[in-house]
């Protein structure tokens, strides 16, 4: 199992996708805290990867790897410099 966290206002219901042998589940949550909480619920149900949304940064990765104690590999999705912009719009209108 597969799982991805990205940004929202509040944590959402997981979408979770089935596809060739691979369970991916993709939660929203509003902010890095709640992405660490999530992180460790779904690690728990038997999620053996996690990936981030690159909005959240590095730090954010390494604070999630952290509280999931090293028991899976956590990465984040990365933006070119020419998205920075754009993610700076997408998440100022999300507020």
């Amino acid at each position: 199992m597969r799982s991805a966290l990205g940004g929202a206002k509040e944590s959402s219901s997981p979408a979770r996708r089935c596809r060739g042998g691979l369970k991916t589940t993709i939660v929203a949550v509003p902010d890095p805290a709640a992405a660490a909480a999530v992180a460790v619920e779904l690690v728990d149900d038997g999620a053996q990867s996690i990936e981030l949304c690159g909005g959240f940064g590095t730090e954010v990765v390494a604070e999630v790897a952290a509280a999931v104690d090293g028991r899976v590999p956590v990465g984040g999705v990365t933006y070119g410099m020419e998205s920075v912009p754009l993610l700076a719009k997408l998440f100022d209108e999300e507020h």
